[in-house]
């Protein structure tokens, strides 16, 4: 399965092991939310972690001023909130996570049954560090690539960008937005041609 797509990583998948292992422990909540149910708001504290058994999510976000852009589309063994359990305080969510398909299914497991499990399964604890280390890397990735479109874009460099935009179409659908801006731009600002 396509790591964008389905988060079936080797490291989703050893964690969603562990989390079964501490499942009787963690006593974590069943939930079969309606399609376009909201299960996280970008905003709100986070006090949970989900675990998707079945189906896929959305998960956008909302800048003021501008419309919610979807950075992600995750299926089955996708882990999400996982920064709830590292921040110090009041953290709250970086991001809107709403229901694509009928049928979906999740395990809701709350911050203080998860860090308890923690405190005594180092293995666990490095798992999730390994999560959220990942989506940065993938996050650093994309940002990457839009800034090498925008310099591309800049130098009107038509071959650099094609390459690009066809990378940034491979993820989520803003970022499918994202090139065809770029390549709207690079249109509008190369020169008219001659004829002779």
């Amino acid at each position: 399965m396509d790591p964008a797509l389905g988060e079936q990583t080797p490291i989703n998948r050893r964690l969603r092991n562990l989390l079964q292992t501490h499942l009787k422990q963690l006593e974590p909540e069943l939930l079969h939310p309606e399609t376009n149910a909201v299960l996280i708001e970008q905003g709100d504290l986070a006090d949970s972690l989900l675990l998707l058994q079945q189906g896929r999510l959305t998960i956008e976000i909302h800048q003021s001023g501008n419309p919610s852009r979807t950075i992600a589309v995750v299926g089955e063994g996708a882990v999400l909130g996982e920064m709830a359990l590292f921040g110090i305080g009041e953290t709250r969510h970086s991001a809107r996570v709403r229901v694509m398909d009928a049928g979906t299914e999740l395990l809701r497991f709350s911050r203080e049954a998860l860090q308890s499990s923690i405190l005594f399964d180092a293995e666990l604890a490095a798992e999730m560090l390994l999560i959220s280390s990942e989506r940065c890397r993938n996050s650093n990735l994309m940002i990457n690539l839009l800034l090498d479109g925008i310099d591309a874009t800049t130098r009107g460099d038509a071959s650099a960008l094609a390459s690009i935009c066809s990378e940034l179409r491979q993820g989520p659908d803003s970022m499918e937005q994202a090139a065809n801006h770029l390549e709207h731009l690079l249109k509008v600002a190369a020169p008219p041609r001659l004829e002779t």
